[in-house]
């Protein structure tokens, strides 16, 4: 067998494959993510931006932004950990149940969940008036924490729940063998190795409670937000100079938090995935714990179902809160516009398969050794930081003269790549726990 050395000093040369689709991403990112951002942000002149700091409303609905970032991102990424592990442990009662129920916020439009909430929990709601008798003010910060909670654990779950799976069970054996006892197992075992995708998690509940805008305007009331802001600049106003300054805004805590979890994940490695197989199963949930989870699971589901029971409800009752009697009038007018449930199903799955090869390519790519890597990294989690009214207009600013100009395919482009860093996240957490000497063995 002949034995050819590589010279000493001289590296393997990257795939000219690699090279070329990192290019080809790249050019996709700066095309549909670098290009509509900026052709809204330089449409105030330097100038305008300094004007900033003398503006307090802005500076007000800056700290209120990040006062909902810091409550809504704590709470939602640790009930998704809940879920993430429940789902990844078989002998949890009732899995299956918080599998199909815990995606459900998923599927609803973005302002659903306050809406459906306000129906059960408002000063007419069918819980808080009708069956307790109390007089309930969701609107605010309060009620704003609750609904996007419940709208954006999902993320986390799913995010959190691929880093889980991929975690060796031999490992949690080996510990107990050494003498760990469950906590400890679960805690310096399955949580530390799920650390990319916690933070990856994080990162996109974070970016997409400040440029949550549906929820905000409809549960928020006063408390100021720098998205509701932008939106109230830009329909309100019609002053677009203004909504580009108030979500350039945004781009400073994005940047931040990317910035910190990056940082936060580098500092350790995650590799579980190596050349030899496991069939080994999971060690057994402790019962303490077993019965934490599946309480916190089951009210969490409660809460999620009345989103649904509440819409579906009020489309049968007269008038909420006054005549709750039954009618099928409020369904003629759902007949009428039917055909925008199509039109929704066409554009969801386009954007659907977009994003998802798009976020799959880059993060293969951000896991390789390649120059500007770390800027692919930034674009591709950057879109969740923007209102989706802002991403709209760049979109327009950007193509409506070109052939995507009128078309569903710029609105399934626009809301392809401004999801994009969900289906990112999820691969990049995965891909750092799969060991590269399995690729260069191949």
């Amino acid at each position: 067998m002949a034995v050819v050395s590589m010279p000493r000093g001289r590296r393997a040369a990257v795939d000219p494959w690699v090279v070329a689709a990192f290019a080809a991403a790249a050019v996709v990112l700066g095309l549909f993510v670098v290009y509509p951002t900026l052709r809204v942000l330089v449409y105030p002149s330097l100038a305008d931006y300094l004007q900033i700091p003398q503006q307090s409303r802005w500076l007000h609905a800056a700290r209120g932004s990040l006062v909902m970032m810091a409550l809504s991102t704590a709470t939602a990424t640790a009930v998704g950990a809940v879920f993430a592990f429940a789902l990844s442990r078989p002998d949890v009662p009732g899995v299956r149940v918080f599998r199909l129920v815990a995606p459900l916020p998923l599927f609803a439009p973005p302002f659903m969940v306050a809406f459906a909430y306000i129906l059960m929990f408002g000063r007419q709601g069918l819980i808080t008036k009708t069956l307790l008798g109390l007089d309930v003010n969701i609107f605010g910060w309060h009620g704003l924490w609750l609904v996007q909670t419940v709208a954006f654990f999902p993320l986390a779950m799913l995010i959190i729940l691929g880093a889980l799976e991929t975690v060796n069970p031999s490992l949690e054996h080996a510990a107990r063998n050494l003498g760990a006892d469950e906590w400890a197992v679960v805690r310096t075992i399955s949580l530390a190795l799920a650390r990319p995708g916690i933070a990856g998690a994080m990162l996109v509940v974070a970016i997409s409670v400040l440029a949550d805008f549906g929820n905000a305007v409809v549960i928020a009331g006063g408390f100021p937000l720098l998205a509701t802001e932008a939106w109230f600049r830009m329909e309100g106003m019609g002053d677009l100079k203004g909504a580009a300054l108030v979500v350039a805004m945004l781009l400073v805590p994005t940047v931040a938090l990317f910035l910190l979890e990056r940082y936060w994940v580098s500092r350790r490695a995650y590799t579980t995935i190596t050349g030899r197989g496991s069939r080994i199963e999971r060690p057994p949930t402790p019962p303490l714990l077993k019965g934490l989870v599946v309480a916190l699971c089951a009210l969490v589901s409660v809460l999620i179902l009345l989103v649904y029971f509440g819409v579906v409800a009020g489309a049968f009752t007269a008038v909420w809160g006054r005549d709750w009697s039954l009618t099928l009038s409020h369904w003629r007018l759902a007949q009428d516009r039917i055909w925008t449930l199509w039109t929704s199903v066409k554009i969801g799955a386009i954007a659907g398969v977009m994003t998802g090869v798009v976020g799959v390519v880059v993060a293969f790519l951000t896991s390789r050794s390649l120059p500007l890597r770390n800027f692919l990294d930034f674009l591709a989690v950057l879109p969740g930081a923007l209102p989706g009214v802002f991403v709209g207009v760049g979109f327009v600013l950007a193509f409506n003269a070109t052939p995507l100009g009128g078309t569903l395919w710029i609105l399934a482009t626009a809301l392809a790549f401004w999801h994009l860093p969900m289906g990112y996240q999820a691969a990049a957490a995965r891909l750092k726990q799969i060991e590269r000497s399995i690729e260069e063995a191949a």
